[in-house]
């Protein structure tokens, strides 16, 4: 069976811990050099490429401003900027303007910024369009822009940066720079005379482009256009989506939906853990009968095979249970590696601090067995899990905890004959039905099974199932 899509951006992304990307490149935070290689150049700087492209990609970036990257910005080129940045963080359009209170221009983008309060002008009227942007206005003007968005509390509690030429600073942009310098959004330059901030240094196009795709990057909601990019932006927690693809948010409405009904506010981790397996292997058949002929559909790869069409294979069993994991607040990494000599995907998940293996699809009997699931692969070490399957190691967290594995968790664990006799007895006893158990220990399960059963004249049928280690017996009595 083949894999779609590979998840190793998903994984290193988690293994490096990175809940966000560094707002500012020092190339951005320093002033502009005043020599010729700043000269006006059409192509960014490549240090500055990367972000201008992705800033133009989603519309940071007005179209009269495609060029002399180097130049300073202007005051009405950089008002146009932070409408876009507006617009992109609250997914709102910034309304035409239907006032004009500036004598020297008439720039739609620059009364449009007026009219939501992100620029003022420089007094009598005027605003100065044409005049280049310093870094204390800078400052203001972003600030302004996040307030204005609703986010000024992302970037409250930042640390405090002192910097030498405060004192030069202006008044009404000292809040500004103290704000955007805690955050980290604005930094400043070391000089022989201690940190400086420079706040009459102007602005570069590229360096607000860069610092509009950054903020707008980590501060604003997660622009979705597929699957993929769901997988990633469910880790991102507390973060707003933006889904811009009908299939890709059918698939975010299923797993909300799924969520809010098997996941409660009491429950612990290993509590929605369960839920979550057991709602997959319960509304999920695997797709069999299309594997066992090569014709696996695109949508039994997708978790929109599991949410919508209930049938998947192993790869739409570990994105819908990535998706609800993420949900629930459980990290999830998708795994790759080699099972049953096909490709195959699962999830390594954290649990109390600790990563387990949970392969969903190897828990959910094929060909389908209505109202039944296993635990098998639930929370297993790697070194169970290597039993049968195969991974580079190297690329994940390891696993080799078991407090969380299903059977230690559920006390069902028996780690000698005569501990399994015992609890058998005691099932006998009880006149339990079915009795469950993960045998530990090297011996002869089947035949200490069975002693205990010939030995008892209230039985009249006993089977078992067996799947790896664990075993389900089914009891029947006399009388």
């Amino acid at each position: 069976m083949r894999i779609l899509h590979n998840p190793s951006r998903s994984i290193r992304r988690k293994l490096a811990g990175a809940a966000a990307v560094a707002l500012c490149a020092a190339a951005l935070l320093t002033t502009v050099p005043n020599t010729a290689a700043a000269a006006a150049s059409y192509a960014p700087s490549a240090w500055a490429l990367d972000d201008v492209n992705e800033a133009q990609k989603v519309g940071l970036i007005p179209d009269t401003l495609r060029g002399d990257y180097q130049s300073k910005i202007t005051r009405a080129e950089l008002s146009g900027v932070i409408v876009r940045l507006y617009e992109r963080l609250t997914s709102a359009e910034a309304a035409v303007a239907t006032a004009n209170p500036f004598k020297d221009t008439q720039d739609p983008d620059v009364l449009r910024a007026y009219s939501l309060g992100l620029i003022g002008g420089v007094g009598a009227g005027q605003f100065s369009p044409d005049a280049a942007v310093t870094r204390e206005q800078a400052a203001v003007m972003l600030y302004n822009t996040l307030v204005k968005a609703g986010l000024q509390d992302e970037i409250g509690a930042g640390k405090t940066v002192a910097f030498g030429d405060a004192g030069q600073v202006a008044s009404w942009a000292s809040a500004a720079v103290e704000k955007l310098a805690g955050a980290g959004i604005m930094q400043g330059v070391d000089a022989k005379n201690g940190l400086r901030f420079q706040p009459q240094a102007n602005v570069t196009r590229e360096q607000s482009f860069v610092l509009a795709n950054r903020i707008a990057a980590d501060l604003g909601p997660l622009y979705v256009d597929s699957e993929y990019e769901l997988l990633l932006a469910v880790e991102q927690r507390g973060r707003s989506i933006i889904i811009e693809d009908d299939r890709t948010k059918r698939i975010y409405d299923e797993a909300v939906r799924i969520y809010n009904e098997i996941i409660k506010p009491d429950m612990t981790e290993f509590d929605r853990e369960l839920a979550i397996h057991d709602y997959i292997v319960l509304h999920t058949a695997y797709d069999y009968d299309n594997y066992l002929a090569d014709t696996i559909p695109d949508d039994s790869y997708s978790a929109y095979g599991v949410f919508v069409e209930g049938t998947a294979v192993c790869q739409g069993y570990a994105y819908a249970a990535h998706l609800l994991l993420e949900l629930a607040g459980i990290d999830s990494l998708l795994a790759t590696g080699v099972a049953g000599g096909d490709d195959h995907m699962w999830n390594k998940v954290n649990i109390g601090g600790d990563y387990y293996n949970l392969d969903v699809t190897w828990d959910d009997p094929a060909p389908d067995e209505e109202g039944r699931t296993r635990y098998s692969y639930f929370n297993i070490t790697d070194e169970q899990l290597a039993e049968d399957h195969t991974w580079e190691m190297e690329q994940f967290p390891s696993a080799t905890a078991t407090a969380a594995n299903y059977y230690e968790a559920k006390g069902l664990v028996v780690r000698s004959a005569e501990e399994m006799k015992s609890r058998l007895n005691d099932a006998i006893a009880s006149r339990s039905e079915t009795m469950t158990f993960r045998a530990d220990y090297e011996g002869d399960v089947e035949a200490d099974m069975r002693d205990v059963v010939m030995s008892d004249w209230s039985v009249s049928k006993c089977s078992y199932t067996r799947n790896g280690s664990v075993y389900v017996v089914m009891l029947e009595y006399r009388g």
